[in-house]
This record gives structure tokens, C-alpha cells and sequence, in this order.
């Protein structure tokens, strides 16, 4: 854990038995989450850098996690191919969400806690309804494996980036796909949203970040450093 204003090294936790694959923070600062490739998801305590939660379920390297907005759950997306929703406060695995044919990629969640979303290597993205535990929409239009999504802040529209190169813009209502952001040279790794939810932010392996204008899908600037 770093401190922005001094980029120094505030907490180190360490638990995990191999690499560590992916890291959330939970909505009111206090606690991190991370995936792992010993299958493991674990909860840390910020303040203490003490591990306060294992869990444990997956039969493969965990890829992916998110916290939902309430703060209550956790999920997880793995090499197994599932995706799992977790009890925060008592670390019980509450659904197993399977669909995907190759493995997991990444998940997000709706604003409303609603619905789970996921990206596999199978190409697609896929949308979950929490409560039932059920597939409730499957997006296809990627030529490669799905590396990223997100969700924008009003819950409307999907966003996916893909190793084909392209960022896909889909109505959440309908599963159709609204915008596709072309401009990337290599496999894009990375997406995220503007809090106004005006701007998708997408990174890649070109080595370049990218803002694209939601509403149009031009974009609108290109960040090069790394």
C-alpha cells in the first residue's frame, strides 16, 4: 500500500502462496482484496495490514476481483471458468456462476449491486443476475479473448477491451453493441470510466492510454509515456 502525495510505501501484507494476480478496495477504505495463482482470495485489514478473511472455492489461479458497492460482497473470476460471489462478513461463498468455456478474464459490477459482469478468454462477456444466480445475457462480438470490462457509472452500458484490439461500448438493456473504438495497434489490456460516465479510459499493449468519447466512440486523446 502506497501513499499518493509521497509515493512512499506505507503496509505490506503478505499471505499468499503465489503471485498475486488482481487487488480491489472496498468501498469505505478499510479493507483489500487480492486474487492469487494459489486459488485463493484474501481480505486484509488496511489499518494492520492483518489477513482478516480466506477464501477459498476455486480450483484454479484466481484472475479477477471486485467489490460490489455496498460493500458486502466480493467477487472473483478464475482459470476454473466460474465466477464466485462472496459473503464479506462471514467469508461463505454464496454462488458459483458458470457459463464461460475457457477461463475468466475479469469482472466488474453494476452500480446497483445487481448484476456481475464477466470476461473470459472464450471471447464473450457475459451478465449475471445476483440474486438468481443466473446468466442473464451473453455479449459476443470480440475476435479474441476478453481481457477487460467495466461499467458506467448509470449502470446503462457496458464496456469490454479485448486482445483484438478493440474496446466495445454495449447496451446493458439490451446486450447490443452500441460502439466499437478502434485505434489500438496491439491488445488492449485495460478499460475503465469516467465517474461523469462521458469518457472510456483503455490501455494496451502499444504502450499508449486512450480516452474515447462514449456518446460518439472518437477519440478524444491519446496518453503516450510508458
Amino acid at each position: 500500500i502506497w501513499d499518493v502525495a509521497t509515493g512512499r510505501e506505507v503496509s505490506a501484507v503478505d499471505g499468499h502462496s503465489a503471485p498475486v494476480t488482481a487487488v480491489a478496495v472496498t468501498p469505505d477504505g478499510c479493507h483489500v482484496v487480492s486474487g492469487s495463482d494459489d486459488k485463493s482470495v484474501r481480505m486484509w485489514d488496511i489499518a494492520t495490514g492483518r489477513e482478516v478473511r480466506k477464501l477459498e472455492g476455486h480450483t484454479a489461479s484466481v484472475s479477477a476481483v471486485c467489490v460490489t458497492p455496498d460493500g458486502r460482497h466480493v467477487v472473483s473470476g478464475s482459470w476454473d471458468r466460474s465466477v464466485r460471489l462472496w459473503d464479506v462478513a462471514t467469508g461463505r461463498d454464496l454462488s458459483e456462476l458458470e457459463g464461460h468455456v475457457a477461463p475468466v478474464t475479469a469482472v466488474g459490477v453494476t452500480p446497483d449491486g445487481r448484476h456481475v459482469v464477466s470476461g473470459s478468454r472464450d471471447r464473450t462477456v457475459r451478465m449475471w443476475d445476483v440474486a438468481m444466480g443466473r446468466e442473464v445475457c451473453k455479449l459476443v462480438g470480440h475476435t479474441s479473448l476478453v481481457t477487460a470490462v467495466s461499467v458506467t457509472p448509470d449502470g446503462r452500458h457496458v464496456v469490454s477491451g479485448s486482445w483484438d484490439r478493440t474496446v466495445c461500448v454495449w447496451d446493458f438493456a439490451t446486450g447490443r453493441e452500441l460502439r466499437k473504438l478502434e485505434g489500438h495497434s496491439k491488445a488492449v489490456t485495460a478499460v475503465n470510466v469516467t465517474p461523469d460516465g462521458r469518457h472510456v479510459v483503455s490501455g494496451s499493449w502499444d504502450r499508449s492510454v486512450r480516452m474515447w468519447d462514449v456518446a460518439t466512440g472518437r477519440e478524444v486523446r491519446k496518453l503516450e509515456g510508458h
